[in-house]
């Protein structure tokens, strides 16, 4: 319990310091979210999985046949290609 009281305090002093000027609330579940997200593309780059990368580039929104999905996948296969 202590821990999860230390996170959420982490949290808000994050969402504080980080409003600035404008005073815009920060997101730390999206940041959080992001981070997975990257982490788990980093991982996909990295075994050359072609499945797995479509999965991810589908989560975050992209549809199978929109131009910038079409270009995401181009560029995974050259570079898959290359290992």
């Amino acid at each position: 319990m202590h821990q999860e009281d230390d996170n959420e305090i982490q949290s808000i002093m994050a969402e504080e310091k980080n409003r600035g000027v404008r005073r815009r609330r920060v997101d730390t579940e999206e940041r959080k979210k992001i981070q997975k997200t990257k982490a788990d593309l980093a991982r996909v780059l990295a075994s050359g999985n072609e499945r797995e990368f479509m999965k991810i580039m589908r989560e975050i929104g992209l549809k199978d046949d929109s131009p910038e999905f079409l270009k995401a996948l181009k560029t995974f296969r050259d570079c898959a290609g290359r290992r």
